[in-house]
């Protein structure tokens, strides 16, 4: 039980770990977008490749940030019944619940992989004036659902434990 408690431990580490690492996105993103709004606003001459990097940018940061996100039960959910069940039947609900979620985080990351594929072996870059390869942002998609999806059976684990034991492994 110690060592699945550590591995659990370093999967909710990595998940951490990741999520400050995809924080210095937003530090870029930021000011980024800052540029662009004053640009187009105040001197009427808006940046071809400022609005095209900060989509490129969003995506992986959401993706990245996704699996700490998961880690600390901070998604959204329906909390008009859920609530007010038990802590074994919320792990059981979870537990049937988190079916779908692993087909779409499946999902999520074999399309990803394979639009990162596509953009790597044709060597894309987007058609802006600045080109760059569409390769490295195609594939934080994978990453960032891989990560999810290692947190999400890190939280599968632990709801198995809780509907057994009707206690939560910490």
């Amino acid at each position: 039980m110690h060592k699945l408690r550590d591995a659990l431990r370093c999967i909710d580490a990595l998940s951490l770990w990741v999520a400050r690492i995809a924080s210095v996105i937003v530090a870029v993103w930021i000011p980024i977008t800052i540029y662009d709004v004053v640009m187009r606003y105040f001197f009427r001459a808006p940046t071809e490749w400022a609005y095209e990097l900060s989509g490129l940018l969003f995506g992986p940061f959401w993706l990245l940030a996704g699996a700490y996100v998961l880690s600390q039960g901070a998604h959204v959910n329906l909390e008009l019944f859920y609530e007010k069940f038990s802590l074994r039947t919320r792990a059981i609900v979870d537990l049937v619940c988190y079916l779908l979620f692993f087909f779409y985080c499946g999902m999520i990351l074999t399309g990803g992989w394979d639009h990162f594929w596509l953009a790597y072996s044709k060597n894309q870059h987007t058609s802006s004036v600045w080109h760059p390869h569409l390769a490295p942002f195609w594939l934080m998609i994978p990453v960032g659902a891989g990560l999810i999806l290692l947190q999400g059976v890190a939280k599968y684990i632990r709801d198995i434990y809780t509907a057994v034991t009707g206690r939560k492994l910490e």
